[in-house]
C-alpha cells in the first residue's frame, strides 16, 4: 500500500500487548514501523482522547542512540519543531551509567551532547533552541521520564529494522510507543 499510494506518513494505533501476549501474537505496530520505509506516526494506550480539529505540537522530545539513521529522525524532529515552532529537547540516554565516575560521565556527557548538535541543521539556529539532555539509566524509561518532565506533545526516535520485530519481548522503541503520553513517531533508519 505505501509504494502503490506513495505514502510518506503511516499512522498507527496498537494496544500495547504484554509481553507473553506480544511474544505469541505480535505487534502489528511494531511490525509497520520496524519495516516501512517511510516515518510512522504510532498512537499508545496512554495517550490522551482528546485531540482538537489541528493537532499543534508545542514540546517534541527527539531521543537518539546515534544509529544507523540517527541523521534521518533528528531532520523529522528538526522540521516538525520547526513547522510547529515547538520547543525541542534532544536527548541521549547513556545506560550503565554506574560504570563511569563522576568526572567520567561528565566527560561522557559532553562528548554526546557535541554528537548531538551536530545532528542539527545548519539553519536552525536562527529558528530553534533545542536543548540538549543526556541522562544514564535505561533508555526505555529515560526517555518516558524526560518526556513527561519536559510535557513532550511528540517523541521522535530512529527505529532499526527486524525480521521478528512484532514478537520481541521487550524493545525500546515499543515500549515507548506503548507507556508514552503522546504520539510516537519512529524514523527507520
Amino acid at each position: 500500500m505505501i509504494a502503490r499510494h506513495d505514502i510518506d506518513l503511516v499512522v498507527a494505533g496498537t494496544h500495547g500487548r504484554g509481553r507473553v501476549q506480544k511474544m505469541l501474537m505480535g505487534s502489528v505496530a511494531e511490525e509497520i514501523f520496524r519495516r516501512a520505509d517511510v516515518a510512522v506516526l504510532t498512537v499508545g494506550p496512554a495517550v490522551k482522547d482528546s485531540v482538537g480539529s489541528e493537532v499543534e505540537f508545542h514540546r517534541i522530545l527527539f531521543a537518539t542512540d546515534f544509529g544507523f539513521g540517527a541523521a534521518k529522525a533528528a531532520a523529522y524532529a528538526f522540521s516538525l519543531a520547526q513547522e510547529h515552532n515547538a520547543r525541542l529537547t534532544v536527548l541521549h540516554v547513556i545506560e550503565n551509567g554506574e560504570a563511569y565516575t563522576e568526572a567520567g560521565a561528565a566527560r561522557r556527557s559532553q562528548v554526546n551532547i557535541l554528537r548531538m548538535k551536530r545532528l542539527m541543521s545548519r539553519d536552525c539556529e536562527n529558528w530553534c533552541k533545542p536543548e540538549f539532555r543526556v541522562t544514564f539509566g535505561s533508555a526505555g524509561e529515560e526517555i518516558l521520564k524526560v518526556a513527561h518532565e519536559c510535557q513532550a506533545d511528540l517523541i521522535v526516535m530512529g527505529t532499526k529494522t527486524s525480521s521478528r520485530a512484532g514478537h520481541i519481548p521487550a524493545t525500546i522503541a515499543y515500549n515507548v510507543v506503548t507507556k508514552a503520553n503522546s504520539p510516537v513517531l519512529t524514523v527507520r533508519g
